[in-house]
């Protein structure tokens, strides 16, 4: 068993160097390997800590592409940048383009802005009337779920016991003890930096928020 998996079962009070219910293989081991897969894939997607660049050259007449990543899943895109042109791409949207110019398919010559089309696609204005160009994007994404105890665990050190907490939360939850669930469960927002509690004030709201300016802006 990985460290993870060890201080969960030590949480729960199992013997780590002779389990006796938590065997390697067993229904319950795979539970427990479970509900830390889910912890770290909901960390990465709530805290976007995990990130990877990936490398995309640009073709002849063509806006959209496929991001085929070979492990994980794209979460979101925070840069983009145009290698060849040295310059960074702005962030924009299909319904910003559409007020921008309703033609803008129709648009050719250096990319200047990028948008994400759902998960594992992007587009980009005006596209290339030639190869050449590349973008060298940087992505948070989603790590694939580990399947054995030697494979390696895609999450940040500051987040583990944030993972270990979320597991034990839903082990208790999965046996009826809804006290030690909840307790468990304010451990893991406690490590995560989630806030739980009532803001102080109206003056001081929280939420989350992309500082980024979606480009082109609207002409009318």
């Amino acid at each position: 068993m990985n460290t993870l998996e060890t201080h969960v079962l030590e949480l729960i009070g199992e013997d780590t160097a002779n389990p006796d219910v938590f065997s390697e293989g067993s229904d319950d081991m795979d539970q427990i390997r479970a509900s830390i897969n889910d912890a770290i894939q909901e960390i990465s997607m709530l805290t976007g800590a995990y990130k990877q660049t990936y490398i995309l050259p640009l073709r002849e007449d063509r806006s959209f592409y496929r991001i085929g990543l070979t492990r994980g899943e794209v979460a979101w895109i925070t840069d983009a940048w145009l290698t060849v042109q040295n310059r960074r791409l702005e962030q924009t949207d299909l319904t910003r383009l559409n007020e921008f110019n309703p033609r803008w398919l129709f648009n050719t010559g250096t990319p200047e802005a990028y948008f994400p089309i759902g998960t594992n696609w992007i587009g980009f204005w005006p596209y290339p009337v030639s190869d050449g160009s590349i973008v060298e994007l940087t992505m948070c994404v989603i790590p694939d779920r580990y399947e054995e105890d030697t494979d390696r665990v895609k999450l940040r050190n500051d987040f583990h016991w944030a993972a270990v907490h979320l597991a034990v939360s839903e082990f208790w939850a999965s046996r009826g003890d809804a006290k030690s669930a909840n307790r468990e469960l304010e451990k893991y927002l406690e490590w995560l930096g989630i806030q739980t509690g009532y803001q102080s004030s109206n003056e001081s709201p929280t939420y989350y928020r992309s500082s980024k300016a979606p480009w082109p802006k609207g002409t009318g």
